[in-house]
């Protein structure tokens, strides 16, 4: 088991990502350079593009698992988070497009396949806060 800092620590770097991006969207909004017009276009930039429900619910998913864990497994499991991700955030995407098909919507398979095109990017970001969270961890818990 880990301690109770360690802990403290992998929870707020877990959670520091879904905070930071609802700031911002705030800000961008508040600002007036939102360019999102109407209940499409959010669904479109924040729910699919973004993907911030799919990453709080792997936040919650995750956070339960950290407290069953040990620290080599909980490290392994960072540098695996990105991969663990891809679920959450193809889900909204496939349930969407199903949703625009049974409204008769064609434009619903496209969105189905759609996700994949912005895998690269969710990776590399993903990988980035991994090595950043793992780095983070290290310098404050040797």
């Amino acid at each position: 088991m880990i301690s109770l800092s360690s802990f403290r620590f992998l929870k707020v770097a877990l959670w520091t990502p879904v905070v930071v991006f609802v700031v911002l969207m705030i800000l961008d909004w508040a600002s007036g350079n939102s360019g999102v017009l109407d209940w499409k276009q959010f669904l479109m930039f924040h729910v699919l593009a973004f993907g911030v429900p799919a990453y709080i619910a792997f936040a919650a998913w995750a956070t339960r698992a950290l407290s069953r864990t040990t620290e080599e497994q909980i490290v392994k499991k960072i540098w695996r988070a990105p991969l663990m991700f891809i679920p959450f955030y193809a889900t909204p995407w496939v349930v969407g497009g199903l949703g625009f098909l049974l409204f008769g919507q064609l434009a619903g398979l496209g969105l189905m396949v759609m996700w994949v095109a912005l895998l690269p990017y969710l990776l590399v970001a993903g990988y980035v806060v991994a090595g950043l969270s793992v780095a983070l961890y290290r310098t404050f818990f040797p």
